[in-house]
């Protein structure tokens, strides 16, 4: 039986001919459905190569996946059979030596609490003081500098009035281990509250920043007027200038104004100077 090696299959016309090496005038010749026939050979132990590989490395992924499953299964397993509390949560630690605290969801703190019944457990109950919280809201509105009880925070308060007085949030803390370990759970009613009004709050927060910036605005307009007043009084360029001199010109001619503002009018105008000295046509010149 020969080997690959001593036979070589050539399509030609639709059949097939089998040749041995040294008696085929195909074999070893420059003939293209040879080359074409070294290529293909060529190309496919390539692509094999690149499939192994392939199914390598997919192979190699999922050892590593089932690595990361055999330990939580592992884990879990010696969990049940010592009796162990298996609590799904991590260590929160940091670089300050502080205690490590754990966050639990309130299921899991009560199961842990049954379970190894701390010594200690802090509960705060928070009461939910609707009038207070609308007060402060208030206070921080007045602070932006606008209405300090708008329709929509009214309508606010009278869609919460129900739940005035009651529990809207419970924080309960414990030490087990050197941790803390802490839950924390709010009333739904009590999050679509909070969410009502910092709705409200940003609200106003965006409209006086945008107040903020039209009065930077309208201060700038105020300089450019101001400065071109001063660009076309008669002393502006009279005699030996300087700035100190220019600005004291503003200061008689503008009494109202802060040093800070006629800093920034004398400045402008130096610079609209320079600017119609260099042939630009200023607006109001």
């Amino acid at each position: 039986m020969r080997s690959i090696s001593q036979l070589c299959i050539l399509r030609v016309f639709g059949a097939n001919r089998r040749c041995q090496p040294g008696k085929c005038k195909y074999f070893g010749s420059s003939s293209p459905t040879v080359s074409m026939m070294r290529l293909t050979t060529a190309t496919g132990l390539r692509r094999i190569g690149r499939s192994l590989s392939d199914q390598t490395r997919r192979l190699e992924m999922n050892m590593a996946v089932n690595e990361a499953a055999s330990l939580g299964s592992a884990i879990k397993d010696v969990a049940s059979s010592s009796k162990s509390v298996l609590v799904e949560a991590s260590v929160q630690t940091c670089d300050d030596g502080s205690t490590p605290v754990v966050i639990l969801s309130p299921d899991d703190a009560v199961r842990v609490i049954r379970a190894l019944a701390p010594r200690i457990i802090y509960l705060v109950e928070q009461v939910f003081d609707l009038a207070g919280e609308i007060e402060a809201a208030c206070d921080e509105l007045e602070d932006l500098g606008v209405d300090r009880s708008p329709d929509p925070l009214k309508a606010t308060q009278r869609r919460f009035a129900a739940y005035d007085g009651q529990i809207g949030a419970t924080i309960a803390s414990f030490m087990i281990d050197g941790a803390l370990h802490t839950a924390v759970s709010t009333a739904i009613w009590h999050d679509e509250f909070g969410d009502a009004v910092e709705a409200i709050l940003e609200d106003a927060r965006e409209r006086a920043n945008a107040g903020q910036v039209s009065k930077s605005s309208e201060k700038t307009k105020a300089i450019e007027r101001k400065a071109l007043v001063l660009l076309k009084h008669p002393s502006f360029n009279h005699g030996r200038v300087s700035f100190d001199k220019r600005m004291a010109l503003a200061e008689t001619l503008f009494q109202d104004c802060d040093p800070h503002t006629l800093s920034e009018i004398t400045r402008r105008a130096e610079n609209l100077f320079w600017l119609e000295q260099s042939g630009v046509k200023l607006d109001g010149i």
